[in-house]
This record gives structure tokens, C-alpha cells and sequence, in this order.
């Protein structure tokens, strides 16, 4: 197979592991939204009496082990469809 072709369909995969690992590299699947938590004095002033923790949610995705496996079914899928086309042609 051509150089060009096996490069175009290893782009799926190269990119959807790139977001994986810029978002985290999460065992786990997507998410849409993400807690941060806050630690905020119970009497405003002095922490020292106690402190509770604020929880707000944000929307944001962060993507999931899923995302490398899609990447790498597509790019499987483009480089079988290449292959059984060039298998086609020449035989």
C-alpha cells in the first residue's frame, strides 16, 4: 500500500489519542460535566472553626477510553477498505 494511504488512515487513530491524552487520559467513559470542589469557611473570616466543601458543576466534555477505540475502529476500518480495494484491483 501507498505511503500517503496508510498515513491517511492512521489519522483517526493519532487524533483521537491526542485528545485522550490532552483531556487526561481517563480510564473511564466520556463525561459532560465536571465537579469542582471549594472548601469554604462554615463562619466567614475564620477557617478555623470549620470549613464545608461547595460543589459546582461545569458543563465540559472530557473524553473516555472510548475515544482511542473509536479511533483505532475507524482507522482499522479505512485500512481494510483500502486494502480490499487494491486486492480488488490488481487481482
Amino acid at each position: 500500500m501507498d505511503l500517503r494511504k496508510v498515513i491517511f488512515c492512521l489519522l483517526p487513530l493519532i487524533l483521537s489519542l491526542w485528545i485522550w491524552v490532552k483531556d487526561g487520559y481517563r480510564f473511564a467513559f466520556w463525561v459532560t460535566s465536571v465537579e469542582d470542589k471549594k472548601e469554604i469557611p462554615i463562619v466567614d473570616g475564620m477557617p478555623e472553626l470549620g470549613t464545608q466543601t461547595q460543589i459546582i458543576w461545569k458543563e465540559q466534555f472530557v473524553s473516555g477510553v472510548e475515544s482511542p477505540l473509536l479511533g483505532l475502529f475507524v482507522s482499522l476500518s479505512l485500512l481494510a477498505f483500502f486494502f480490499i480495494r487494491k486486492q480488488r484491483v490488481s487481482g
